[in-house]
């Protein structure tokens, strides 16, 4: 969800130049969905990441009872 906020943005370089901004539009993002949208890419990396490792195994797997039975 995001909100829009009407604001006034003051910027400040090193030089103590100041930089006004009206009436702009800022977009804002709820830290929950973020936080959501991060967890479900971790799990679906971990996913990832134990079904390539069981496949890896498994090839191995495959690869020494074909190398050991002849």
């Amino acid at each position: 969800m995001k909100n829009s906020q009407l604001s006034k943005i003051e910027y400040q370089t090193e030089k103590n130049q100041k930089f006004h901004t009206n009436k702009k539009y800022i977009k804002t993002t709820n830290i929950n969905i973020l936080l959501n949208r991060v967890r479900q890419e971790n799990k679906s990396n971990l996913k990832k990441k134990i079904i390539l490792s069981i496949s890896i195994i498994g090839v191995l797997f495959f690869i020494c009872i074909l190398i050991f039975r002849i």
